[in-house]
């Protein structure tokens, strides 16, 4: 009887934590969403969302996929392939300097009402290497 309350205990634990960290993940969800676009960390945190979601959804799609003999040995062979593909795609940007602050500079820079002008983005250019 005391091995069964401890198995009791450990997935009481394991669900609190569980809790605990879903709820963490909409405090943060939220906390992104009221970011400007530009800024970088949100930039990360939404690829970063992106990627825990398509790996949850390549998890789900597991479970109807093992009855079907052929699709599931494809789907087991090829699914894992593209995730490390998708989170190795995540990592290289993530770890380039500055990849999404460069990028959200550009894309506003150039939707801007007034774009910059040739001189201006020769001199940022050469401010920031």
């Amino acid at each position: 009887m005391e091995v069964l309350s401890t198995i009791v205990e450990i997935i009481r634990d394991l669900l609190v934590f569980v809790a605990v960290m879903v709820g963490l993940l909409v405090a943060l969800v939220v906390v992104v969403s009221k970011m400007p676009d530009s800024n970088p960390l949100k930039r990360l945190l939404t690829a970063l969302t992106y990627r825990v979601g398509a790996t949850a959804a390549a998890g789900a799609l597991a479970v109807p996929m093992a009855p079907i003999p052929g699709i599931d040995a494809l789907y087991d062979f090829s699914v894992p392939i593209l995730l490390v593909w998708y989170w190795f795609t995540f990592l290289r940007d993530a770890f380039r300097r500055d990849a999404f602050h460069r990028d959200a500079f550009h894309r506003d820079a150039w939707h801007a009402p007034n774009p910059p002008s040739p001189q201006m983005l020769r001199q940022i250019t050469h401010d920031a290497r």
